[in-house]
């Protein structure tokens, strides 16, 4: 089946937008096998959606933190589909394949986050210190669990 020009250009323009391939041939409601033959179709003759999408991350302005806070939602958008389809798999080996997919996908965010951020990767490990400190805290003396909670707030709030 014959598709309009104007179905190739929506399919590329919700990729370049962020959506998984899956998602942009759901939209612009083609079959995904079309979907991935226009798209290598596109590569072949020059034009990379990928590199276009990577480009439009930076350009869009912010800086680096933006872009990856628009990389992370992307890759949040991912996740969510994987979700919908471990959730609708009808065939249990669909299901496993989605799930391997997602840690894949779950994986290349955290990395990309510590690598790109590594001030955010230093504060989660601060901040899973002091609550690890805490509840360690509020085990041995359970009686003095809110002075523990007024210190970890005052420490929150800058206090030294």
């Amino acid at each position: 089946m014959a598709h309009p020009p104007e179905k190739k250009t929506e399919l590329r323009a919700a990729y370049l937008g962020g959506l998984p391939l899956e998602r942009a041939a759901e939209k612009v409601e083609i079959p995904l096998p079309t979907a991935r033959r226009w798209y290598q179709d596109a590569k072949k003759a020059g034009d990379d959606w990928d590199k276009y999408r990577a480009a439009g991350l930076v350009v869009a302005g912010g800086g680096i933190e933006q872009a990856m806070g628009r990389v992370i939602a992307a890759g949040l958008v991912r996740c969510e589909v994987l979700l919908e389809q471990i959730e609708g798999a009808k065939d249990p080996f669909e299901a496993v394949k989605a799930m391997g997919t997602l840690s894949d996908t779950i994986a290349k965010l955290k990395s990309a986050a510590r690598g790109m951020m590594p001030e955010a990767d230093a504060l989660a490990v601060e901040t899973g210190a002091v609550k690890a400190l805490a509840d360690l805290f509020c085990k041995m003396h359970p009686a003095q669990g809110e002075l523990m909670l007024a210190v970890v707030e005052a420490f929150a709030n800058g206090q030294r």
